[in-house]
């Protein structure tokens, strides 16, 4: 069970908030957002703007760390989290070096048809990171840029990755993962999860998480998404989804 960008229904998104919630919820892991400032400093945010979940404006890209760190990342969900702070990736490996829980670290990369150029050191400056807070074996990679996947691997073959994918439905599923070897499993958009899907995997040797399920969750998804094997879920109320599974005796 995997709280995403924390627990962004319960706290400001991707903040030491969220995952502090994440984890007093239960959550196995917590899912988070890297991409790099204009200086080189891999930051946890999703968006590649500053607007929405800041009082900042303008491309993440274009601002050093200097110029983010001041920023207010918390007022906009609530009065209480004023003050709250865009963390770096160092910031967040401290938080976690000292506990238990799993790290999904998302690579944001632009998407290929923007105009904004792709930044080919994000992968070397977060695999450092990792490396330095020995927090490799806890971390599990994911991206929708699967080059970026590729290039970690080709780095560091004993770093633990998936892909992401929003789906549709392939005629070969494992397709995506069989085009970057040493890849773990794939995450896909929860309503292309299929028996298919989840049975390939598992014959070769790799798993499937389900994301995407919005709020309120379902429970009739949740229960299809265990039928046909899945093998993880996230959710931005990760305390909805884990009283679900303990009442339907999943958890």
């Amino acid at each position: 069970m995997v709280g995403h960008r924390g627990a962004l229904a319960l706290a400001p998104e991707n903040t030491i908030a969220a995952f502090e919630s994440g984890l007093r919820c239960g959550v196995d892991a917590v899912e988070f957002d890297v991409q790099r400032t204009a200086d080189g400093v891999p930051i946890v945010i999703h968006d590649d703007t500053l607007d929405r979940t800041t009082n900042g404006i303008g491309r993440v890209s274009d601002q050093t760390v200097a110029a983010i760190r001041p920023l207010d990342a918390g007022s906009h969900f609530a009065p209480r989290f004023a003050g709250e702070r865009v963390p770096s990736l160092a910031d967040l490996l401290e938080w976690a070096r000292p506990r238990s829980v799993g790290l999904v670290l998302e690579l944001k990369q632009p998407a290929p048809a923007s105009a904004v150029p792709r930044d080919d050191g994000l992968v070397t400056s977060v695999l450092e990171l990792v490396r330095s807070n020995n927090l490799l074996d806890r971390t599990l990679t994911i991206s929708f840029d699967h080059p970026s996947i590729a290039e970690l691997l080709a780095q560091e073959p004993a770093a633990r990755t998936a892909l992401l994918t929003d789906g549709p439905a392939l005629v070969d599923p494992l397709a995506p993962a069989r085009a970057v070897p040493g890849t773990l499993g794939l995450h896909v958009r929860w309503p292309w999860v299929s028996v298919a899907l989840c049975a390939g995997a598992h014959a070769a040797g790799m798993h499937v998480h389900a994301w995407g399920l919005g709020r309120p969750i379902s429970v009739d998804a949740v229960r299809r998404l265990v039928a046909v094997g899945v093998d993880s879920l996230s959710a931005d109320a990760p305390d909805e989804l884990i009283a679900l599974l303990r009442a339907e005796g999943l958890r």
